[in-house]
């Protein structure tokens, strides 16, 4: 338990508790461990999920699909990095956007959209900054996309119009 409190204070979900045992100690009986296998299928990218995992030990390589259904990897993390995903389960079941594969035999704190509901009637306001901090993670995402659309966009039009200047 005390290694998890150690994971815990660097993970951005739980920052306004860094300095507060208590409550860590509190959002740790929220998890249990969960190990995978090198190879192991984490999440699957399509499937629902009502999972947050934080990654305690190893790593993960990032998988998406391109529209000709080939996967690509996005990125790999590993526990130095203080990594969690999966947080959108934590508050709908949700359709995964990417798969997740053990690159090495790994163990993950693992907790539900349930049990987070149900802590958070017991610790409200707990579970209120959490979901803060997964609301601000969503929306800092949601300016990205935006910001890579428009960038897109631009690009498509000055293509277009290169390509229309050239007839």
């Amino acid at each position: 338990m005390e290694d998890n409190i150690g994971i815990l204070k660097n993970i951005v979900l739980f920052q306004d508790f860094q300095k507060d045992e208590d409550v860590l100690k509190k959002i740790d009986r929220l998890f249990t461990a969960r190990k995978a296998k090198k190879g192991d299928v984490v999440i699957k990218e399509g499937e629902e999920g009502d999972e947050l995992f934080i990654i305690k030990s190893g790593s993960v390589r990032i998988l998406k699909n391109t529209l000709q259904d080939e996967p690509y990897t996005v990125v790999i993390l590993n526990a130095a990095q203080n990594i969690f995903f999966g947080e959108i389960g934590l508050l709908l079941n949700d359709r995964r956007t990417a798969t997740v594969i053990a690159e090495e035999d790994s163990t993950f704190l693992v907790t539900t959209k349930d049990k987070f509901k149900e802590f958070g009637e017991k610790e409200s306001y707990i579970a209120m900054k959490i979901t803060r901090q997964i609301a601000q993670i969503l929306a800092r995402r949601l300016h990205k996309t935006n910001d890579d659309v428009v960038t897109l966009f631009s690009a498509l039009v000055s293509e277009v119009e290169s390509s229309t200047s050239l007839e």
